[in-house]
Formats: structure tokens, sequence, C-alpha cells
């Protein structure tokens, strides 16, 4: 994982083996020379040879990416990463792997509540023009379609089956999703508000899963999230495209209360979600 403190510096910790002990957090360090600092968000995403992407916005809301080599090496900083159109800038961020052939996606959230979007043209792997996201269906109905609401928040993952699956909450709370029709294809309409009966969310965070029955490994999705009282609740597939199982009604032995959640999937495949508590505190579960 890669976190930021209340200062805005940046922290890193990996794992010596997969799903084995963790080396211990180091701070900037980790990165020489040319690192944005303070940092306000961050996100981060596979790559082809299975390298990371790092993305991180500072305190005047740049764009920052880093990238590791193929050896797990971090290169250096870029700044003004894929420069945002006009005066543009963002407050929030996502990006999921969407395989070899076709590349990362990028999403960021503007400033006044705008979601819009990247991706990488493969094989190359250069980064196309931002465009727009598509409005939900209760924008549609309005003429001129306008959002009822700003969006706050933005997650995706992968299903298992080779497509993403993309989840935002607006400032009323209410979650979102959308998905591929098939991998690396056309986006579906956004289903919600208050999508699978979800609560009220203030934060989220979606990740890849593994289900092992008899023999077979099966790969679905999970969406994380943060109730408006801060309880941690999640949602999660059997397999890819298969119904849900419903909102949990608290985890982590239901005392934990957080606000901000993160997950990601471990290279032994199995799924690991981290908060970050309300007393500052940062708790793990896999």
């Amino acid at each position: 994982p890669i976190c930021v403190d209340i200062r805005g510096r940046l922290y890193t910790n990996y794992q010596m083996t997969p799903g084995g002990h963790w080396d211990g957090w180091m701070t900037n360090s980790w990165s020489f020379g040319g690192y944005p600092d303070p940092v306000y968000e961050l996100c981060a995403s596979q790559q082809h040879e299975g390298e990371a992407q790092l993305w991180v916005l500072d305190y005047k809301r740049q764009l920052w990416t880093i990238q590791q080599d193929k050896q797990g090496n971090w290169l250096q900083w870029q700044g003004n990463w894929n420069k945002p159109p006009g005066n543009t800038v963002f407050k929030k961020m996502a990006a999921v792997w969407q395989g070899i052939t076709r590349g990362t996606r990028f999403w960021a959230i503007t400033e006044n509540g705008k979601l819009v979007s990247c991706a990488q043209a493969m094989p190359s792997g250069a980064w196309g023009a931002w465009s727009d996201w598509p409005l939900t269906p209760h924008d549609l109905k309005k003429n001129p379609p306008v959002l009822p609401a700003e969006w706050i928040e933005v997650s995706a993952c992968m299903e298992g089956d080779g497509k993403a699956v993309l989840w935002g909450l607006d400032t009323h709370l209410q979650l979102w999703a959308m998905w591929q029709d098939s991998p690396g294809g056309k986006w579906g309409p956004w289903v919600g508000p208050n999508w699978e009966n979800s609560p009220k969310l203030r934060n989220i965070a979606a990740v890849e899963t593994m289900v092992k029955k008899g023999g077979d490994t099966i790969h679905g999705a999970c969406i994380w999230g943060l109730t408006h009282d801060y309880i941690p609740v999640f949602n999660e597939q059997s397999r890819p495209s298969a119904n849900w199982f419903g909102w949990s009604e608290g985890s982590f032995k239901n005392t934990l209360r957080g606000y901000e959640i993160t997950a990601a999937r471990q290279n032994n495949q199995s799924a690991r979600v981290w908060v970050v508590s309300n007393d500052q505190v940062l708790v793990s579960q896999q």
C-alpha cells in the first residue's frame, strides 16, 4: 500500500513474498528527487508487465505520476501528467487495469464535481485525451441535462472475466454503478441511485476477489464502503457477472469506525482492505 499522512507526506510498504510479511513503512526516501510534497490524494493501478503506476494530487491540485520498471524499481516523478484541459483541476481519482490488450483507464472528479476520464491506447501505452464521462439516467431526463448532485468519490476494479466495473458516490451519498458489456468494450448506463439497496455511503473502494470452490478458482468483485456513520460495509459476488450477496451489516467485529478506505488484490490473488479509523489507526483485513 501507499499512504499519505495528515501532513501530506507519502509512505509505502510492500510484501517480501506474495501474501507474506511486509517490509515496513518508508517515507519519501523510497523515490529519489522531484517528488510532490505535500500530497492531497492518490490512486494506483497495475500496468502491462505487472509493474505499478501511482498518481497523486499535490496541495495545489497538480497531477503527478510515477511508475515502476519491470524489476519493480520506481522511476522518476512526472509533473503535470497528461495535462487536463484548460484550467481544470481534480479533487478525487481512480484507475483500473483492463488487461494487456486494453491498458488502463483513469477517472478524475473535477473541483466542480464533474467526472472525466482518459485511457491508454495499446500496444503503445500512450494516453489519450480527456473526455466527459456519461451522465446518470436522472441527469439525462432533464433538458438540458444537468447534474442533480456533484460526484464526491469514484472507484473501479475488474470483475474477473475481463470486464471492468465503476462505482461513484454523489453528494447525496448515493451509490451508482456501471459495467463494460465485454472485456475492454463499451460501458453500459449508470445503475442507481443506491445501487443494490446500498446504505448512504461517504467513501468507497473496489477490488477484484478470489473464491476457491473445489479445485476451481473463481474471480469476482467486491465493493467496500464507509457508511454515513463511518461503519465499514461491503457487497460481493460469488463469480463474475453473478448476483450480489447483499450489503453486510458491518465488519471488523462491528467495532471499527473509519473515515478512509482502500483495497487491492495481492500477488497471491487474495484481496485485502485497509481502513483508517476515526482514531487515525490503520486497520487491515484480507
